[in-house]
């Protein structure tokens, strides 16, 4: 399977719930829109959905009804805070869970469709390593998992990257640090990973920052407002910033990798004939 081409598609994922992935998400995507990206942010925690509470908007439809065939994707599409287009899943639909290879791919297809109209298309996934979530992280360019410092989630985040660099086609995956007490700690966390999976990993793993406790956080989630305009300001949003421009970075440099490789082949053909 191909990434949706478009530079900046980041797959946000976690090994276990709990972890503040989708908060991760919303935040990558303000970030994005704060600096003028058209964006898209696809709830992918199928069944389990709640982009759109965070967000504080009303969804009337979603992806269910896309899949089930009774609406275009561009039917279940809502503008949410700061510009920021939200596809919104359905929650509490047990059949979202278990997506046959035919439904996910009429997901896929969907979310193909409208995703070239965008700038930035975070996909917030769900937890775990299913075959759907393994299969939206395949649509990124750039793969984030996000962990705490828990050594249980931490466990797990490296039980979901060594699942994801089996897929050939991600050769390198972010990490993200989630409600670590200091910058600190949160390198201590991904060196640890990095160290474990630089003998049994064959990807690259990279150190997308950390974002600390931060009271202003929770405050923020119970007013449905986990986004808005000066969200940056909290101590836990300017790290979610930072962590934004290190992967549009990455991004940048991925894209410029495969430019190169491309002019390669294209001068070696040449030679050739």
């Amino acid at each position: 399977m191909h990434a949706i081409p478009v530079k900046r598609t980041i797959a946000v994922s976690s090994g276990k719930g709990g972890v503040g992935k989708t908060l991760t998400s919303v935040h990558l995507a303000a970030a994005a829109a704060r600096r003028g990206d058209r964006t898209l942010i696809i709830d992918g925690d199928l069944g389990l959905a709640n982009v759109d509470v965070l967000l504080g908007v009303k969804a009337e439809h979603s992806i269910f009804d896309v899949i089930t065939g009774s609406l275009r994707i561009e039917d279940v599409l809502i503008k949410g805070p700061m510009g920021i287009t939200v596809m919104p899943a359905g929650s509490g639909i047990a059949a979202l869970q278990n997506l046959d290879a035919d439904l996910r791919d009429r997901l896929v297809s969907g979310i193909r469709s409208v995703a070239s109209r965008f700038d930035t298309v975070i996909i917030d996934t769900g937890a775990g390593i299913s075959e759907t979530v393994l299969q939206l992280n395949r649509l990124a360019r750039i793969n984030l998992v996000v962990t705490t410092p828990e050594p249980h989630a931490v466990t797990d985040a490296y039980a979901l990257i060594k699942v994801l660099s089996e897929c050939e086609d991600i050769p390198t995956i972010a990490v993200a640090v989630n409600q670590a007490r200091s910058d600190e700690e949160g390198r201590r966390v991904f060196e640890r990973l990095a160290e474990v999976a630089a003998r049994f990993v064959t990807a690259r793993l990279v150190f997308a920052g950390t974002i600390p406790v931060d009271p202003a956080v929770q405050r923020s989630v119970m007013a449905r407002r986990a986004v808005q305009e000066n969200s940056n300001f909290s101590i836990a949003g300017q790290a979610w910033t930072q962590c934004f421009h290190r992967l549009a970075n990455l991004a940048d440099d991925w894209r410029q990798e495969s430019v190169r490789m491309v002019n390669e082949f294209a001068l070696a053909e040449g030679t050739q004939s």
